[in-house]
């Protein structure tokens, strides 16, 4: 149940990222909380940096933001990066019920939501290097194009996920071929 909770809370703050890119929460001293969202959230801290010291430069980045074309492609890169996470979430959940219950097939209808959260897991790690790429070339001309926006990517990580992700997959496709064959032999008996 935990992981359909976690399901639905994160697929509520994907689509609120989605809808408002750059969300921020700050709390101070004070207890006092002030939340919103700026794109410029997105860029790297140092490129941050440089356009809050020039006003005409925040200006100008504030404006292409605003474009619509780059407002949606904002949106559809939170989705493709936060997405999948959430889709993950749901299928575990939905498998682990499945497994929870008392029924002789349990394992084989568990088996198509753990394949739904392989396939997210694998979405999820190609999404974590093609994002950044994606977001630095959609941000570039909001900032002049003076600088590169790119947060590096840690390979290293994606391609762990990744390798992670399709040795699940291999799993979930050696369970589902050794229950086709014991049902298989169960009919020919």
């Amino acid at each position: 149940m935990l992981f359909l909770v976690i399901a639905a809370l994160l697929g509520v703050m994907t689509i609120v990222a989605a809808a408002a890119p750059g969300p921020y929460l700050n709390c101070d001293g004070e207890q006092r909380c002030r939340g919103g969202a700026d794109a410029a959230n997105l860029l790297p801290d140092e490129t941050l940096a440089r356009l809050n010291s020039n006003t005409k430069a925040r200006g100008q980045f504030d404006r292409w933001v605003a474009e619509p074309g780059v407002r949606v492609g904002l949106a559809a890169i939170v989705l493709l990066e936060s997405g999948p996470m959430a889709v993950l979430f749901l299928a575990v959940g939905m498998a682990l019920r499945r497994l929870g219950q008392q029924r002789h097939h349990a394992l084989a209808d568990a088996l198509p939501w753990l394949r739904r959260a392989s396939r997210a897991a694998i979405t999820l790690a190609v999404a974590r290097i093609v994002c950044p790429v994606l977001q630095a070339g959609l941000l570039y001309n909001g900032v002049g194009g003076s600088t590169a926006l790119s947060n590096p990517i840690q390979v290293d990580t994606a391609f762990l996920l990744l390798l992670l992700a399709f040795a699940a997959y291999a799993t979930i496709w050696a369970l589902e071929a050794g229950i086709r064959a014991e049902r298989e032999l169960a009919d020919f008996v």
